[in-house]
């Protein structure tokens, strides 16, 4: 079969080249998510999505049935899992809203799902058995569970404030277990694959602590506190699926409170997770935020950095590595209603991302991966599919300049069409077409490429000429930047006020925070350009951060967001520049670190030598 798909891939227009090839994958598990609970897709809607995965030799379909966006799985031992938690009240113009889940009682024939009949979830494995793909079924629990606890409030908590629904299954009554045995026997009997994944991610334990049913399982257990009881939840259905001659799978908080024997752990929080099981000696699949949520944004996660990702974590020995099995791209639908939708999300990531966990790391190579990525975009144009492409790869994003900058912009490819505006508006198909141009200070030109099938755009490129250079020596200066801090719930770069300084920093990162978590920081002064050229700037950051020269935005990586980076391209002379870093960290996580790469040299730490403040 895989044979099959390389010889696909190398039917050029009029030739097939007279090549042998000997090929073997990297990993096993080569993995796409596609959710189907927040926005439903018909069973035809999910063969497409396992067909362009088969094509790119990605051999396992992850089918997230089941969440608080509703219940798509047919039950015969408990019916009012589809008769009602298949059926959402439709927000105002159909926007997905986590704080408005309701699954009504009586339908009024508005509201918004579908499920699939236990013949269709059969019909759909066959097919992707026939393709080589292996489906692995998510049945979530004990969270994100509101469409089953609403058909079924009775396996929920007791003791919760007036009004409240629970969010979760309750791990005290006997009872919701041998509910989740009954549908975990339902979900055996249609899934014949190896694993079955029960969720186990973002339990909102506050209703455990407050359910008396979960506080006697607690003391009568000999368990320390709601961590363990996840444990216990996951211990006994691990133990129960194990029984049946399956394993299971879950999100990697089923570590907290200990990880049961036979679990594998899908790690989606960063690396952490992964590198913890491997090192228990438990099996793992690699899917970080960082990397492969492909519900983010091109901004966020470029076809580039899918492509760069390594699922064998550097902190893991040779022998901890073999718990690796593989990587998985996960496609969360709670912006994404339509497959054109899912199939521009997913693609040409997805691509990148099946030659990661197929190619040896010594032969991986970006650029000649892009040259032979034309030859997979014009199978996905003959086959209607909506994929996008990264923004155009422009040699500088921002100008420092008294005078008309002349910027070479790069080629489109075949059936896309490269137009820009330069009034500040955004591009759109009937944008002018541009092969090259100037741009006068106070002007700010953005790039897209259109696709000419259908008037796709592209994530846009944007340069800004801004009128400047470097300043006069104001006067004395000290080695380093002022740092302000703030505390506060952000959720985009804050204005610090430039008050109080907590202090000065030769480096870029958060030593100087004030809390743990929540909260802004500003570092202010000067950097000192040493020669004239091109000079990149990297900032990798969890959350949000902007850099500014001369007031000019050079890197915009605002927003909340997992660690990623994110580079602006600057053209400098030398001499001294006003420099801006704000940066904010909305809670969890959190890192900030900002690189240059100057004229002809290797990325590096921005040097301490470079910093000044008054």
């Amino acid at each position: 079969f895989y044979a099959g798909q390389t010889l696909r891939q190398l039917i050029g227009p009029n030739e097939i080249p007279a090549v042998t090839i000997e090929d073997h994958p990297r990993f096993g598990w080569r993995g796409m998510l596609l959710d189907v609970s927040r926005h439903f897709f018909t069973t035809d809607e999910v063969k497409r999505m396992i067909d362009l995965n088969a094509r790119q030799k990605l051999n396992v379909f992850h089918w997230h049935l089941t969440d608080d966006g509703g219940w798509r799985m047919e039950s015969k031992a408990f019916p009012e899992l589809t008769k009602r938690g298949a059926w959402r009240d439709y927000p105002p113009k159909g926007k997905w809203d986590y704080s408005n889940i309701v699954f009504p009682e009586k339908r009024s024939g508005d509201e918004y799902g579908g499920f699939y009949t236990q013949n269709e979830i059969k019909d759909v494995v066959a097919y992707a058995k026939r393709r080589h793909v292996t489906v692995v079924p998510e049945i979530e629990m004990p969270g994100h569970s509101q469409s089953a606890l609403q058909a079924y409030p009775q396996y929920g908590h007791e003791n919760l404030p007036e009004g409240q629904k629970s969010y979760s299954f309750c791990g005290g009554k006997e009872e919701t277990f041998r509910f989740l045995e009954k549908i975990v026997d339902e979900t055996m009997a249609l899934f014949p694959s190896k694993f079955i994944h029960i969720g186990g991610d973002e339990v909102d334990k506050t209703q455990w602590r407050r359910c008396p049913r979960c506080q006697d399982r607690i003391r009568a257990e000999g368990l320390k506190d709601v961590d363990e009881l996840q444990s216990y939840f996951v211990r006994r259905m691990d133990k129960y699926i194990a029984s049946k001659g399956r394993r299971l799978i879950g999100w990697d908080e089923i570590l907290e409170g200990g990880l049961a024997p036979g679990a594998t752990v899908m790690s989606w929080r960063g690396i952490q997770g992964g590198i913890a099981a491997a090192k228990e000696g438990k099996d793992v699949v690699m899917s970080p935020t960082s990397h492969l949520y492909l519900d983010y944004s091109y901004d966020t996660i470029p076809t580039s950095l899918v492509y760069a990702y390594d699922p064998i974590p550097k902190e893991l020995t040779a022998e901890e590595g073999k718990r690796i099995l593989g990587a998985q791209g996960n496609v969360w639908t709670e912006w994404i209603p339509t497959l054109a939708d899912a199939e521009r999300m997913a693609y040409p990531r997805a691509a990148a991302l099946a030659e990661a966990v197929w190619t040896p790391l010594v032969r991986k190579s970006w650029p000649d991966f892009t040259r032979r990525l034309d030859g997979v975009l014009d199978t996905l144009d003959r086959l209607g599919v909506a994929y996008r492409v990264d923004a155009p790869g422009l040699e500088r994003t921002a100008f420092l300049s008294t005078d008309s900058v002349s910027l070479a912009v790069p080629s489109a490819r075949r059936g896309w069409t490269l137009r820009m505006t330069d009034d500040g508006t955004p591009v759109t198909a009937t944008s002018r077409m541009v092969d090259r141009l100037n741009l006068a200070p106070g002007t700010v030109g953005r790039f897209a490429f259109v696709r000419n099938r259908d008037g796709v755009v592209s994530p846009e490129a944007r340069v800004e000429v801004r009128r400047g250079g470097p300043i006069p020596n104001p006067g004395t200066l000290k080695p380093g930047l002022n740092v302000y801090a703030l505390k506060g719930d952000f959720r985009k770069v804050p204005t610090v006020e430039d008050k109080d300084p907590v202090g000065t920093a030769t480096t870029i990162d958060l030593s100087r925070k004030p809390v743990a978590e929540k909260f802004a920081l500003r570092f202010t002064g000067y950097v000192y350009i040493p020669e004239e050229g091109d000079y990149a700037f990297t900032i990798r950051s969890d959350d949000g951060a902007i850099l500014k020269i001369s007031d000019l935005p050079v890197v915009d990586h605002d927003g909340e967001h997992g660690t990623t980076a994110k580079t602006g391209r600057v053209y400098l002379r030398r001499g001294l520049y006003p420099i801006d870093l704000g940066y904010f960290d909305a809670g969890g996580a959190s890192t900030l670190s900002l690189s240059v790469t100057p004229p002809n040299g290797p990325e590096t730490p921005l040097p301490a030598d470079w910093l000044f403040h008054q």
